[in-house]
């Protein structure tokens, strides 16, 4: 069966048509039964398309996530609104041990879920464990690069390092800038791939995606979004829930609700021994 006859079937059957009665009638949780594998994914494919906005899917573990979202993205017809939310921290208080890749993952998510009204996001227990800097926070500390702007580049670079970005002759990973004469090359944490900025005085005249392993441009763009590393401890001085970037009218899936609060229960429980043995008593003696 193609793909679109499958999601038309799904959105025409009468579970999903009083799916959405109920939740036009103000309902606050529904609950799903008789559905396997992907048909999960199908019926909540054809439900987003349906019921536009924001939805945020919680799977039992991060390996179940990797499946669903694989599934989404094949069923959704622009997999551009489809992103994965990933935990950083491999261990709770040790900000050495994050992981690279997945605080660029979680930078994305928190980019667009302030400026997109539609997105399907797919995450798990452990990644919603993690705090995440407020909306406020995130847009206070979010700089908008635009063709035809004038910017200062020893302003930029103050902001740059500021940011906590590192100064490099050449990018090649989340958080480096480069600056040569009237180009400014950055690495967003926000973004896959690095941004070439081309100056004319203080104007920009340019901004170009580009291969960091080859230099060679890609594709051009009017503006881009620098984004510093959400997990560093000058985003978290304000800290919230994935949930406050949500809004009032967004619709929140939970796979198995009694396995998201034992791990929860268990990650806090971890959390909190790890904190407790990591405290030091700091002892001043002082003569008369």
């Amino acid at each position: 069966m193609e793909k679109s006859s499958a999601l038309s079937l799904a959105q025409q059957s009468s579970e999903l048509t009083s799916t959405l009665q109920h939740l036009r009638n103000g309902e606050k949780a529904l609950y799903w039964k008789g559905l396997q594998g992907s048909s999960i994914a199908l019926f909540a494919t054809a439900l987003s398309k349906i019921n536009q906005g924001k939805h945020l899917f919680i799977l039992d573990d991060k390996e179940s996530a990797a499946y669903f979202l694989n599934d989404l993205q094949a069923l959704y017809n622009d997999p551009n609104k489809v992103l994965f939310f990933p935990a950083s921290m491999k261990v709770p208080y040790q900000l050495e041990a994050t992981d690279n890749a997945n605080v660029v993952y979680r930078a994305e998510v928190l980019e667009r879920m302030n400026s997109d009204k539609s997105l399907l996001v797919v995450t798990y227990p452990e990644a919603l464990f993690e705090k995440v800097p407020t909306q406020k926070k995130l847009v206070n500390h979010t700089m908008k690069l635009e063709v035809g702007k004038e910017y200062s580049m020893d302003f930029l670079n103050e902001l740059l390092l500021e940011y906590g970005f590192e100064r490099e002759d050449f990018v090649y990973q989340p958080g480096q800038f480069a600056i040569r004469g009237g180009i400014l090359d950055v690495f967003s944490f926000s973004s896959d791939q690095p941004y070439r900025v081309e100056f004319f005085g203080d104007e920009v005249e340019s901004v170009r995606g580009f291969d960091p392993s080859t230099q060679l441009s890609q594709t051009n763009y009017a503006f881009f979004n620098i984004i510093p590393n959400v997990q560093s401890s000058q985003l978290l001085e304000e800290v919230a829930d994935l949930f406050s970037y949500l809004g009032p009218e967004a619709l929140c899936w939970i796979h198995h609700q009694d396995v998201l609060e034992d791990t929860l229960q268990k990650m806090f429980a971890k959390a909190d021994k790890l904190y407790q043995e990591s405290k030091t008593v700091i002892v001043i003696v002082t003569g008369k």
